[in-house]
């Protein structure tokens, strides 16, 4: 997976040095309410939209359904394009590519595992589940915490597209439905109709 990510990334790379600096990139939708900008994220993508090669926005936002009884990480929303004119040979590669299997990370003995694969709207739709340990002694009831992360990957012309969200308390239904709402959006202001 790496090799191909090196691969993808000296893809961008090339397509980068060759595009015209002149092209207005498109512009991408705005958050849906309630999320507040990553201003970090705003910064660190001013190169690459000034160079029309990419760009993206990310938020985040509280989970309406959290239990009061833990810490609410923020639900995270990010989007966004780069150009790349290898993207369904990437895709393509992503659908064969197994899911990472189920692992403990050590610093958190959160549970990381696949949640879901499949081909989707003209990309990849994967899932993960974080089972995140409730310390022994905690007031809540509760042996464990569960959220989830979605990320979606897809193409249209030279542009790779990725609608990732992350940290979804208990359910990836409202996660499922941003991924949908800005699959359409993002090749809408990209310029496809599909």
């Amino acid at each position: 997976m790496r090799a191909f990510l090196a691969l993808s990334l000296a893809a961008l790379l090339c397509t980068a040095v060759s595009t015209s600096q002149s092209q207005t990139p498109p512009t991408l939708p705005s958050l849906p309410s309630g999320f507040q900008e990553d201003p970090g994220l705003a910064t660190a993508q001013s190169p690459m939209r000034a160079a029309g090669v990419g760009d993206g926005i990310s938020g985040k936002k509280p989970n309406d359904s959290m239990s009061d009884c833990f810490s609410d990480p923020k639900v995270s929303l990010g989007y966004g394009w780069m150009l790349n004119p290898m993207g369904k040979t990437m895709i393509d590669a992503l659908l064969s590519a197994p899911q990472d299997p189920a692992k403990t990370n050590p610093g958190t003995l959160d549970l990381d595992e696949p949640a879901g694969k499949e081909a989707y709207r003209g990309g990849v739709l994967e899932w993960r589940k974080h089972t995140w340990p409730v310390i022994t002694g905690h007031p809540c009831k509760d042996s464990h915490v569960i959220f989830y992360e979605g990320r979606w990957t897809g193409y249209v012309g030279n542009r790779i597209i990725t609608i990732k969200v992350d940290n979804l308390y208990n359910s990836k239904d409202s996660g499922q439905g941003w991924i949908d709402d800005y699959i359409g959006k993002l090749l809408s202001a990209l310029g496809s109709s599909k």
